[in-house]
């Protein structure tokens, strides 16, 4: 299994933070934990907040999807952010991240019928409660691969690829000795 990390894009619509839209976005998808958005009212949101597309998984299994959120309390006390993901309009998953410290806090994965279609068209909301946040990096991590076995990428013998570890004993290093490849 491999993991790629892809990070927020695009312009969401918020409100409650010291920064706006595309300098939100720049702050929580640059990978610097010393740049923050950070909640400035007690009514607070990031709305519509789009995940990048790698093509490193477009051919790929995905065996899970997993939100993490790097994040502190602005000093008032514990802060909880509930996160949902989307997929379009339909709600993949609803967390919610207590940070009693600066710290990375991720959701549980997700992974229930993903597709690298379904992982190009994440969307998440994010909502702080009142107490205070101070949002530093968002990302999710996508766990993908474990397809077919090694050197087989067709059926063989009418089985499908996925299901072929060994045909007759040959290992799959060997598949050239097989004579009905398709």
């Amino acid at each position: 299994m491999a993991t790629v990390i892809i990070r927020p894009t695009g312009e969401p619509t918020t409100t409650g933070f010291d920064v706006s839209d595309a300098t939100f976005i720049a702050r929580i998808n640059d990978n610097d934990a010393s740049t923050a958005a950070t909640q400035n009212n007690v009514t607070c949101s990031a709305t519509g907040v789009e995940f990048a597309n790698d093509s490193t998984y477009d051919s790929q299994t995905i065996n899970s999807i997993t939100l993490s959120v790097t994040g502190a309390s602005t000093g008032r006390g514990t802060p909880t952010v509930t996160c949902t993901l989307f997929n379009g309009n339909s709600t993949l998953q609803t967390s919610e991240l207590t940070f009693s410290s600066a710290t990375t806090l991720s959701a549980d994965a997700y992974s229930t019928s993903l597709t690298p279609a379904i992982v190009n068209n994440l969307t998440a909301t994010i909502n702080p409660d009142g107490t205070g946040v101070a949002l530093k990096e968002v990302f999710i991590t996508v766990d993908y691969g474990g397809g077919a076995a090694a050197g087989y990428t067709h059926k063989v013998l009418g089985v499908a690829a996925a299901n072929i570890g060994k045909v007759n004993t040959v290992a799959t290093a060997n598949i050239g000795k097989i004579n009905t490849v398709d």
